[in-house]
């Protein structure tokens, strides 16, 4: 009877080891991580070519004398302009030189201011002026203590040349301090074949204003400005010159 049972007793260890075994098969293992898809490298595109027939712009294109600027002024030396003005007033600039350079044009003229004193002044009325095109810009650069015009350098006009147009820029005044202008294109016409432009400067931090009329072909044609009077009790008034148009323009004989 002991055999039996002993039989018995392992046969039942041997069956549960058994089971034992099985369950642990059976458990679900866990699944693998999977591993990141590769991404494709990206392959930059060539830049395309330009079509044919274009030409690729410089880089200082744009910084070439503007030709509607350029044709504010004459367009060949020894112009001579001669103006006459408020309480005898007057001078006259003959064009020298015409001299072009990185990214502008500078038509240097000479000349002087009227001497109303019959040499018995020891002012200097020697006057020479520059007029500067840039890409933008027609500037005037002045060297002339007896000129009736008050700033050595200033825009005198600004692309575009449309009635309307307004920039503002920083100028000197006699006393050193910056002034700061407003300017307007306040008119552009065409007169006799030619446009004409007249541009307001005003000082934004009192009466001042200046006011010139630029006519294509010449340059300034007018000129006005406000005289700020020192003396007690009396009131600013405008003072002006304008163009001497028979006595202005190309030598005859030099043509």
């Amino acid at each position: 009877m002991k055999p039996r049972f002993s039989y018995l007793l392992i046969l039942a260890v041997v069956l549960a080891l058994f089971a034992a075994g099985c369950a642990v098969d059976n458990q679900p293992q866990p699944a693998p991580t999977p591993e990141p898809a590769r991404q494709p490298t990206a392959v930059p595109e060539p830049s395309p070519e330009p079509a044919q027939g274009m030409e690729t712009p410089a880089p200082d294109e744009e910084s070439k004398p503007a030709a509607q600027l350029k044709a504010l002024l004459p367009d060949k030396e020894g112009y001579e302009w001669v103006y006459n003005g408020f309480a005898e007033y007057g001078h006259e600039l003959e064009l020298e030189e015409i001299k072009e350079g990185k990214g502008k044009i500078i038509y240097a003229a000479e000349g002087e201011v009227f001497d109303m004193s019959d040499g018995e002044s020891d002012r200097d009325f020697s006057l020479s002026v520059d007029f500067i095109v840039t890409s933008d810009s027609l500037v005037q650069e002045k060297n002339g203590e007896m000129m009736m015009d008050v700033f050595s350098s200033m825009i005198l006009v600004q692309l575009p040349l449309q009635e309307g147009h307004t920039w503002n820029q920083s100028v000197e005044g006699e006393d050193g301090d910056q002034i700061e202008l407003k300017c307007t294109i306040e008119k552009a016409e065409e007169q006799d074949g030619a446009r004409k432009y007249t541009i307001v400067y005003q000082d934004q931090s009192s009466p001042y204003f200046e006011r010139r009329v630029i006519t294509e072909g010449i340059g300034v044609t007018e000129f006005t400005r406000l005289f700020r009077s020192e003396a007690e009790g009396q009131e600013d008034f405008e003072i002006s010159y304008w163009l001497y148009g028979e006595a202005s323009g190309f030598d005859k004989n030099d043509e």
